[in-house]
């Protein structure tokens, strides 16, 4: 199979990159000049999803069978106040993709993200409504809705709070918790935001599945254990023998942060689980793994 993955160089795309490079053709593209990672049967390319001419140009001699869709603008505050860059990247990129996946009759894989709901009723199913509170929440819905009226095969992979360790990364929330912990820093974590976080290599491995299983439609793929920010930070700290004293509970709104964001976020899992064999982990698996 011919694999492409944008965002090849993110976390995500890192751990994409080596369970496809193992068994299939696969390239990369992103944004810097050279790849973070050097793997057998892979090549890379310095490219962006939103430059039209040149991508369309690259993916036509590559010929791609599917097309997994990493590349995103996420910094949720940075949506707020880079409005225009979001959507170039959040919604044109993933437009251009669908328009070159329909001439080359390729499957696209589109990750997207809990945020695209409001928080007030999470987790959520596949089958829920979305109503986004911020503008990152609301680029990676029209990303799904340019999906959606293209008319092509396509697999959008819901998640969150992805965390896991990888190469020149900036950090997740689990690297910026064990660096602040180190430095015997203390941190204000909040007890109001709930989710199901994700270790990347375990969604590597479930989007792996689920391509070579030619899954189509929406599937939440996330972490199998729901808990706030604040429970989660707590975990960490075990696991990695951190103080836990260092780590104080506090709330959304003493942070004072750009964007909104949902409170109780998060994905049910149920239908993955019935139809993927590999396991969703719940934290202590998922930390395990990382440590």
């Amino acid at each position: 199979m011919r694999v492409l993955i944008t965002g090849s160089n993110g976390l995500l795309g890192q751990k994409l990159v080596k369970i496809f490079s193992s068994d299939h053709q696969t390239t990369g593209i992103d944004l810097q000049i050279e790849s973070f990672i050097p793997e057998e049967n892979f090549t890379y390319q310095n490219l962006s999803i939103f430059q039209t001419e040149n991508l369309a140009g690259f993916i036509y001699t590559l010929n791609p069978e599917v097309v997994i869709n990493t590349a995103a603008y996420t910094d949720v505050d940075g949506c707020e106040d880079n409005k225009e860059s979001a959507w170039e990247t959040n919604v044109e990129g993933v437009k251009n993709l669908a328009d070159l996946c329909r001439i080359m009759n390729a499957k696209l894989v589109q990750l997207s993200t809990d945020y695209i709901f409001n928080g007030e009723e999470g987790p959520y199913s596949e089958e829920d409504i979305p109503n986004p509170v911020g503008y990152y929440g609301l680029t990676k819905l029209e990303s799904e809705k340019e999906i959606f009226e293209s008319k092509i095969d396509f697999l959008i992979v819901r998640t969150n709070v992805l965390y896991g360790k990888g190469e020149n990364l900036r950090p997740n929330f689990v690297l910026w918790l064990i660096q602040k912990l180190s430095n015997k820093e203390k941190v204000r974590i909040v007890t109001d935001q709930y989710n199901n976080p994700t270790l990347a290599d375990n969604l590597a491995d479930a989007i792996k599945e689920s391509v070579q299983k030619n899954i189509s439609g929406i599937l939440n793929i996330a972490g199998s254990e729901y808990l706030s920010r604040y429970d989660f930070a707590l975990k960490v700290s075990k696991k990695f023998n951190f103080d836990k004293n260092l780590i104080s509970p506090t709330l959304t709104s003493e942070l004072k942060q750009k964007a909104p964001r949902p409170f109780k976020g998060g994905l049910k899992i149920d239908k993955a689980k019935k139809i993927l064999t590999t396991e969703l982990l719940d934290i202590e698996k998922g930390l395990e793994y990382m440590k």
